[in-house]
């Protein structure tokens, strides 16, 4: 391969972009042929993988719209998108396909499955077994509809507009909701692309890592984007933190993706191996998804510097805020200011602001080139009691120079003896102990009289053991005693979603038929030899 082409790289494969874009132009040709064009949906449902990027751009070039499907889900997750979006095809890799069948049936009879085998390669690399290199043969495959197509279709006025139209929520607080953007204007798509790609780093000529899953809104559109413009793809086939590491310097990557999860990560990779890994390359590393605890970020930003950024947006609005590592110093736990006329309010449930400093409602408006957007199934837009904002559930607060800080979901409020407690706050108090990775905060039912009291999970970084009257005893000179959680768990993992948001529903749901005095229930705190709790001031 000439080094001057562009790739795209996942584990051991490695496909010129050229050669990327005319197998996605002939796929584009075979779906046109079959009837998929402007407004049509298309499911699909990948691992990480370079046909992801190639199904994507074909789809796109179409003007239907691509509709990743999250590779956790079950059958009923499945059929509630393939349903609600009316799709007529689902692209899907084989160890999927019975569990699109089932939905299928469920949900849209007549949809067809295109299936995608996964080669040998990416299967060892993604930790998976080798029965999914070989097709079931109850479907077309990928390659088949590729071959079907000796030519590429040509440029469809619009398409790129249209593909754009319809995208869906993470569903981490219940069922997903698809959101149906109004047609862009040829000017409005050159603005979100312009001011992507600048925020973002991507440049023709650069080198990109997809970290993240690529059915998520994020890295899949800005992957597609770096594709469009020639930037050089390395895409992860799942995620780990030492591979990141190595992938950046062996491969000097200049821009990645993640989330504060990520770099928490990161931060319990041992330091030997961090110190071997050169990551000065990079120029961009950007996060967002979920607020990033300020102790997890004070860290990355003494490791990565000026490189990291961070933004805060919705599927909705878009990007909302932008912050760079030396305003978060400046303002630290901040997520940033309105860039390109998008905005944020903080105010009352009926829309009355409230001074800085006092935390509220999060009314949040897109950028003046963003578009207008209803939820699919629904005749009325998304309304908020302020005029041109949304309410999308956060709540936060805003300092006196208009930066807006989260303090968490309006569901996620923990409201006990009528008091309103907010779990970002414990959460971060907790990842200032330097042997705390990851920690999820929430609310439990109460038998007396204080309706909910405070439960936390807990999860020690590697070589860390943890002892849950002891992270009690260090959140007491930082915490008001209601704040403390009275039911505390170590942990092995927390479920998260791969863009980093924790289905807190899913801890709550453990508690549902429990009544709850102080407990201290402790679980294995992480391998290796003990390490005694530090507290980082």
């Amino acid at each position: 391969m000439s080094p001057t082409v562009p790739a795209i790289r996942c584990g051991a494969r490695v496909r010129e972009q050229p050669v990327a874009h005319e197998r996605a132009g002939r796929l584009a040709a075979t779906l046109a042929a079959r009837g998929i064009g402007r407004g049509d949906r298309v499911a699909v449902l990948l691992r990480n993988d370079i046909e992801f990027l190639e199904v994507s751009l074909a789809v796109a070039t179409c003007g239907a719209n691509p509709v990743p499907i999250n590779t956790r889900w079950q059958a009923r997750e499945i059929a509630h998108v393939l349903a609600d979006g009316g799709a007529r095809i689902v692209i899907a890799h084989t160890e999927f396909i019975t569990t699109v069948e089932r939905a299928i049936e469920s949900a849209c009879p007549t949809a067809r499955i295109v299936e995608v085998a996964m080669p040998v390669e990416l299967l060892d690399e993604a930790g998976l077994d080798h029965t999914a290199a070989t097709p079931t043969g109850r479907h077309p495959t990928l390659e088949q509809w590729i071959a079907d197509s000796e030519t590429p279709l040509g440029h469809v006025d619009g398409a790129i507009a249209d593909s754009m139209g319809l995208i869906y929520t993470s569903g981490t607080t219940g069922a997903p909701k698809g959101v149906l953007r109004e047609r862009m204007t040829p000017t409005q798509l050159l603005s979100i692309a312009g001011g992507t790609a600048q925020r973002m780093g991507l440049v023709p000529g650069g080198r990109m890592l997809v970290a993240g899953p690529l059915y998520h809104t994020s890295p899949n559109a800005v992957a597609v984007l770096a594709l469009r413009m020639g930037t050089d793809i390395t895409i992860m086939p799942r995620w780990d933190a030492t591979r990141f590491l190595r992938l950046v310097d062996e491969r000097r990557i200049t821009q990645a993706k993640v989330v504060p999860t990520m770099l928490s990560r990161l931060l319990s990779v041992p330091d030997d191996i961090r110190r071997r890994c050169d990551v000065s390359s990079l120029t961009h590393l950007i996060h967002s998804a979920a607020p990033c605890p300020p102790a997890v970020k004070r860290a990355a930003i003494d490791w990565f510097g000026d490189a990291l950024i961070e933004f805060y947006g919705c599927t909705e609005a878009g990007t909302i805020t932008w912050i760079s590592a030396a305003e978060w110093s400046a303002h630290p736990g901040s997520v940033g200011r309105g860039v390109d006329g998008s905005a944020a309010v903080v105010a009352t449930a009926d829309g009355i602001p409230l001074p800085p400093g006092e935390i509220g409602r999060v009314f949040v408006r897109g950028a003046d080139y963003w578009p207008a957007f209803r939820y699919l199934g629904r005749d009325a837009e998304a309304t908020a009691p302020i005029p041109g904002f949304l309410d999308i559930g956060d709540t936060g607060y805003l300092d006196e120079d208009g930066y807006l800080y989260l303090t968490g979901r309006s569901s996620e409020i923990v409201i006990s003896g009528g008091v309103n407690i907010y779990p970002a706050e414990i959460e971060s108090a907790f990842l200032e102990f330097d042997g705390v990775e990851d920690v999820a905060v929430f609310g439990i039912p109460h038998a007396g009289d204080l309706g909910e009291v405070v439960a936390a999970h807990v999860v020690a970084r590697p070589g860390v053991l943890l002892d849950a009257e002891e992270l009690r005893k260090g959140l007491r000179d930082r915490l008001a005693d209601y704040k403390i959680p009275r039911e505390l768990r170590i942990v092995t993992e927390l479920p998260r979603d791969d863009s980093g948001k924790i289905y807190k529903r899913r801890l709550r749901a453990l508690y549902s038929d429990r009544t709850h005095s102080v407990t201290t229930e402790s679980g294995p705190g992480g391998p290796g030899s003990p390490t005694r709790l530090r507290h980082t001031p």
